[in-house]
């Protein structure tokens, strides 16, 4: 049925390939650049971090094609597995309080959840149809459910993974057609529900208030990471000081590797640099959106606008804390940062976007 299926298949977006294959050698090279100390440091060897993400790629880069390969209709099938399987590895974490990764701090289900949301909101969300304007059949089911999925996440506690799994699933929500009114009635309670909970969460609090009070003090050690990426994302002016010749990564920006690595980009390829990595998300974000207006289905559709808006929301999300404009979150740069989990999800939201691209009538055929 597969090959069958597959073979009626074109050709996938090459621009979207290629902005993201552009994206990755990128976040290879910094990825060497900001882990080579630490790297030493920890483990004796400048390339450690970087072979590992090496290690992840591959992986990536097999299960990013298998799903180009893949018919995108084969995901209505998986859909209720993957689920299934990511609520109760959620749980699992909940419950042993392992903080967010399991098998040695190598696989963090967050990372599958948001994959996971977005293939079952988004066959849920096409199934349907005129009853998702109906308050019983759209806005009450669909709040549990992510009501549900976040609140696990927050629980690891994980609260900028939980408000971009919330946001990409209202998106979805409201380009699969539901009533406007329930759209802002969802949103109006989804924010005053996230404040009530925010305010509840001494973790939240300890990062959130010393955003707006602590700026003034130099010294001040709770927004530390903040300001020494703030510092080290202007310091490399308009062309940078070249890769790997950064020198906020050794002992003022603290795990750069990870969530600051959008800083060491600023300070080592500069302005341009910084920009031309903004120019790749744009290019990604415009092609998946154009894809999911094209798609032939509104499952295809709603499958390639929820990996899209997730990764353009992780991604300014990121920038944001980076850049000082929200308060530190502690989200992947994706494609870009340090993190097995967060790179192979990410090229497999890419495959399947890919597989809707290649499901998609080229223009002027019949």
């Amino acid at each position: 049925m597969i090959e069958s299926e597959s073979e009626k298949l074109g050709q996938p977006d090459w621009i979207l390939l290629g902005a993201t294959v552009a994206l990755l050698a990128l976040g290879l090279m910094m990825v060497y650049s900001s882990s080579s100390h630490m790297s030493y440091e920890m483990r004796g060897d400048t390339a450690y971090f970087f072979k590992r993400q090496l290690m992840w790629l591959g992986i990536g880069t097999l299960a990013m094609f298998v799903t180009i390969w893949l018919p995108h209709k084969y995901w209505t099938k998986l859909s209720v597995p993957v689920m299934a399987g990511t609520l109760l590895l959620l749980l699992i974490l909940v419950i042993s309080k392992q903080g967010r990764q399991l098998l040695g701090q190598s696989v963090s289900p967050v990372e599958l959840a948001k994959l996971a949301v977005v293939v079952y909101i988004g066959h849920w969300l096409s199934s349907k149809g005129e009853l998702l304007r109906k308050l019983p059949y759209g806005l009450l089911p669909f709040t549990i459910m992510i009501g549900v999925i976040a609140g696990l996440v927050m629980a690891q506690p994980d609260i900028s993974e939980a408000m971009v799994i919330v946001l990409v699933s209202v998106a979805m929500f409201f380009l699969a057609g539901a009533d406007l009114r329930q759209f802002l009635i969802g949103f109006g309670g989804g924010i005053v529900a996230f404040v009530l909970v925010i305010r509840q969460l001494p973790i939240a609090m300890t990062r959130l208030a010393p955003f707006f009070t602590d700026w003034q003090n130099p010294l001040a050690s709770s927004i530390w990471q903040l300001k020494e990426g703030v510092i080290g994302l202007g310091s490399g002016g308009l062309l940078g000081f070249g890769p790997g010749q950064g020198r906020m990564k050794y002992w003022w920006l603290p795990l750069a590797h990870t969530d600051s690595v959008f800083s060491v980009v600023g300070e080592e390829l500069g302005l341009v640099g910084s920009l031309g990595l903004i120019a790749l998300f744009v290019l990604i974000t415009y092609r998946g959106l154009r894809i999911a207006g094209r798609a032939p289905d509104s499952f295809g559709g709603l499958l390639a606008a929820g990996i899209t808006c997730w990764i353009a929301f992780q991604a300014l999300i990121n920038i944001a804390v980076v850049t000082g404009t929200i308060p530190f979150t502690g989200i992947a740069l994706p494609f870009i940062s340090v993190g097995g989990s967060s790179l192979v999800t990410c090229m497999v939201g890419i495959g399947i976007v890919l597989s809707v691209s290649r499901a998609t009538p080229i223009e002027g055929s019949s």
